[in-house]
């Protein structure tokens, strides 16, 4: 149950911070229907590892997130500092 509720947290965690679905960028190579909105911003190709995409086969990604979604993150929220040493 613990890898559910991480799972969903991330999920949702990225929704708070302002990043919509990934199946719903114009790129998307999968045919889920959109749900919620597209966004203003675009960060990198479509990813199918990223939390946020529902046509990732391991579902939410097991709550980790992808080398995009890391990227997405530290281009608006920024790198912590303990990664600039």
């Amino acid at each position: 149950i613990n890898s559910c509720v991480r799972a969903i947290a991330v999920h949702e965690f990225g929704h708070a911070l302002g990043f919509a679905h990934e199946q719903n960028r114009s790129d998307a190579q999968c045919s889920i229907d959109s749900q919620g909105s597209g966004g203003d911003v675009v960060v990198g190709a479509w990813d199918l590892s990223s939390t946020m995409n529902y046509c990732n086969p391991q579902w939410n990604n097991g709550g980790v997130l992808s080398a995009t979604d890391i990227e997405g993150v530290r281009q608006f929220y920024g790198t912590p500092a303990l990664l600039q040493q």
